[in-house]
């Protein structure tokens, strides 16, 4: 279960990593071994935020050697799986970023759905 939930993380990460982009369009960002042309997406701070969490949660589950704690689990799923301001109540603003929001938020729900899966059976 772990180091399928982390890369669902992850995978959710880099959704949301061309709206959390703060540079300006067409300049070059570190992509983590490299720097690379940036998107053309709009900044949300949203996302940005919502990069930082899943990347840090995912870092931080993937550095740990034991299983989750229960504290751990309930954590987790408040913040991943909770009601307002939960990952799972977040979507990009599809009428201010266009397709590509409605693309991701596709694509986040997709993700979200199996994040649950893997952490309620796990």
């Amino acid at each position: 279960m772990k180091n399928s939930f982390i890369d669902l993380l992850h995978a959710a990460a880099g959704v949301l990593a061309k709206f959390a982009e703060t540079s300006a369009s067409g300049g070059l960002i570190w992509s983590g071994t490299a720097y690379v042309q940036s998107s053309n997406a709009k900044f949300d701070p949203y996302a940005a935020k919502w990069w930082s969490i899943l990347t840090a949660v995912a870092g931080l589950l993937d550095a740990q050697d034991t299983p989750l704690s229960p504290r751990q689990r309930e954590y987790l799923s408040r913040l991943l799986f909770g009601g307002m301001g939960s990952f799972n109540d977040f979507a990009l603003d599809e009428s201010w970023l266009g397709s590509e929001a409605v693309r991701a938020n596709r694509e986040l729900d997709r993700l979200r759905k199996e994040m649950f899966e893997q952490f309620r059976h796990a």
